[in-house]
């Protein structure tokens, strides 16, 4: 059978009702997650909502909520009539996009929105034939009370996992849709061809069962996809010098590094001499992710023999940039999850992206000033208005003398600080936060880890905690995401230290 399930339940298309679950203490959770809209309203965000919260002793779980207060009517109203209200059940699916190549894309994207899932209600695609994933996932039904036939595995014999949903996965996903009296909602990593090829089918046989059930997609049209989810739009293309950029186009002040969009070897020559021919230049994928395949070039001969690997790029000037306290380069970022004409962002402020050469290592509240930040969500909120997304995405800013320079467009697709965002609203929204990533020490497990952790004092356990260190992602001997959530900043940074000795040896930075 192609589609595996996890432990006792393999081979089976059984599904758990919620009440099933009853026996196990979990709790609901009325309403854990909160947004501020742009007019800086309280939003109640359904992402979690209906959530049951278990500790990893379920007789003694609790219930964390807290009610919602000053929510803008109009925005609640849209909330509550869109694909993500909190009666509809999810299927998550977050595999890597045709354009990415990398392994740790293949496993971390499926798992690393484990913590999101909602117990006995959602269900999730990960890649079979990986140890690791199942770990992880089997720590995550421990921690979080979900039940093993939550999961559908993949074969894991092909890198994109939308290409390895087959048949027979679809009739396993409409078995648990049957099994329902609600509607249901797929949430992608991102809307493409590959995923749409499997969602057809599956709506197709939707709509010839017998109990109809309405399966809609939380995610832009792959339209939009290929107009605005990439860093294409902030440039104009070299070959058509005299047609404005999208971000020209809705606010010509907006700060931008100077460069161009190119296709072949011969637009990055000519980009390099319209730019003045600098001495360094910066090589960026238009669908890169994670500062996938930003080259610096600093030889002209480079930039004749690039090979186009990701397709088309933006060549821009080399930024001199503002640097944190520490020395890290400042990046703030800003995310949003979309709803058409009502996108909403998530938090108020930026979170600073911990940079580490090209790639971001983690986040933590910024350090960018009140005036940073507010040009920053201005800019922002001038592209969800004019671009109004249906799913979720982020931007990225470099900080030049003080001031935001828009350098990254994650539109269309999950970014990496989603689910810490979200995880940290859901249990803890009224604690600090620093999320960071790496690779543990080989051979340890998630098991050992969090063993480790409990006997330290340090793992925050959703339900029982108020402060501690969660494994946001767990893959043995390839990566892990730690969120640590604590009273203040200098609280995270001491819960870090004790979750990296749980490591056993310092943790090796792995550039995911």
């Amino acid at each position: 059978m192609h589609a595996s399930f996890q432990g006792s339940m393999a081979g089976s298309c059984a599904f758990h009702e919620p009440d099933a679950l009853a026996g196990q203490g979990g709790d609901i959770c009325s309403s854990p997650i909160f947004l501020k809209s742009s007019q800086g309203d309280i939003v109640g965000t359904p992402w979690m909502q209906g959530q049951k919260i278990y500790s990893c002793s379920p007789s003694t779980a609790s219930t964390a909520s807290t009610p919602i207060s000053g929510i803008a009517p109009c925005i609640q109203e849209h909330i509550e009539n869109s694909v993500l209200d909190k009666s509809r059940r999810r299927i998550w699916v977050h595999g890597p996009r045709p354009e990415y190549k990398k392994n740790s894309q293949r496993y971390n994207l499926p798992s690393r929105i484990l913590p999101l899932l909602r117990p006995g209600l959602d269900l999730v695609i990960l890649p079979g034939a990986h140890q690791p994933t199942r770990e992880f996932w089997n720590f995550c039904c421990d921690a979080l009370g979900f039940d093993e036939s939550q999961a559908i595995f993949t074969s894991g014999n092909i890198y994109n996992m939308d290409d390895d949903v087959d048949d027979n996965m679809i009739h396993c996903m409409q078995e648990f849709i049957n099994s329902s009296d609600c509607d249901w909602t797929v949430i992608p990593y991102c809307v493409t061809p590959n995923f749409q090829r499997w969602l057809i089918k599956l709506k197709e046989t939707a709509a010839h069962s017998s109990r109809k059930h309405d399966i809609a997609v939380f995610g832009d049209e792959v339209e939009w996809v290929e107009r605005f989810g990439h860093k294409g739009v902030l440039h104009r293309h070299i070959s058509s010098l005299d047609t404005p950029s999208l971000i020209e186009t809705i606010d010509p002040t907006i700060l931008v590094a100077r460069g161009y969009t190119c296709t072949t070897p011969e637009d990055l020559m000519h980009a390099h001499q319209l730019l003045g021919q600098p001495e360094k230049v910066v090589i960026k994928p238009v669908h890169g992710a994670a500062g996938e395949g930003i080259v610096f070039v600093s030889c002209v001969d480079e930039l004749r023999d690039y090979k186009f690997p990701m397709g088309d790029v933006c060549l821009e000037e080399f930024l001199n940039l503002d640097l944190a306290a520490d020395g890290v380069v400042l990046s703030p970022a800003l995310h949003y999850g979309g709803s058409g004409n009502s996108s909403l962002m998530l938090g108020d402020r930026p979170v600073d992206q911990i940079m580490q050469g090209t790639s971001y290592m983690g986040w933590r509240p910024t350090a960018a000033s009140p005036q940073f930040c507010a040009r920053a969500a201005q800019v922002l909120r001038m592209f969800l208005d004019k671009t109004k997304p249906c799913g979720p995405g982020g931007v990225d800013f470099l900080s030049v003398d003080g001031q935001p320079y828009l350098s990254d467009l994650n539109t269309g697709r999950f970014n990496g600080c989603h689910g810490p965002k979200l995880f940290r609203e859901a249990y803890a929204p009224d604690q600090d936060f620093y999320v960071w990533k790496g690779r543990p020490t080989r051979g340890l497990t998630i098991q050992e880890f969090w063993g480790r952790c409990i006997e330290a004092g340090c793992a925050f356990q959703p339900g029982r905690s108020e402060r501690g260190v969660f494994p946001l992602l767990f893959l043995r001997n390839r990566s892990f995401m730690f969120i640590a959530l604590g009273d203040d900043d200098q609280d995270c940074l001491e819960l870090r230290k004790v979750a990296d000795q749980c490591l056993v040896a310092c943790s090796d930075p792995l550039l995911l």
